[in-house]
């Protein structure tokens, strides 16, 4: 006979590997570069308090791209826009580049941008309520 912990546990694992839990774990391969990794932080979208979004760069196949994903929370209440680019930082200024934008998709990769030779960071925007939009955004990578 199982013990309640063994089964409450086999059942966790269960849920979380066919993608039911409340986190944000789920596979992340950019489209076309399935050899890119994610470099630096993973930046936080907020908004009054809660994370509605996370950012994250990945670099790979000559490229930096910037990678959002809608938490469950925002992205089932809620109708949005999401954003993201790689921000160039050159002599103190921050310039977009290699950038995607949709409505009501969860999941969003930015077009890359061959910026590996660059200080980069990735940026991702979220429409609110009211028509506003809030932010977030990697470290610095160079």
């Amino acid at each position: 006979m199982r013990k309640p912990f063994a089964i409450a546990a086999a059942l966790a694992a269960t849920l979380l590997s066919v993608g039911l839990s409340s986190g944000t774990a789920h596979a992340e391969t950019v489209p076309g570069c399935a050899s890119a990794k994610q470099i630096g932080t993973t930046g936080h979208v907020k908004y009054q308090g809660a994370t509605i979004a996370s950012v994250k760069q990945f670099a790979g196949c000559g490229k930096n791209y910037a990678y959002t994903w809608v938490w469950d929370s925002y992205a089932k209440s809620h109708s949005y826009r999401v954003s993201n680019w790689i921000a160039v930082i050159e002599n103190g200024e921050e310039y977009p580049r290699g950038g995607g934008e949709a409505a009501n998709k969860q999941e969003l990769w930015g077009a890359g941008a061959a910026t590996l030779n660059k200080c980069t960071r990735a940026v991702a925007s979220v429409t609110v309520p009211g028509g506003g939009y809030v932010s977030g955004w990697t470290d610095l990578r160079c």
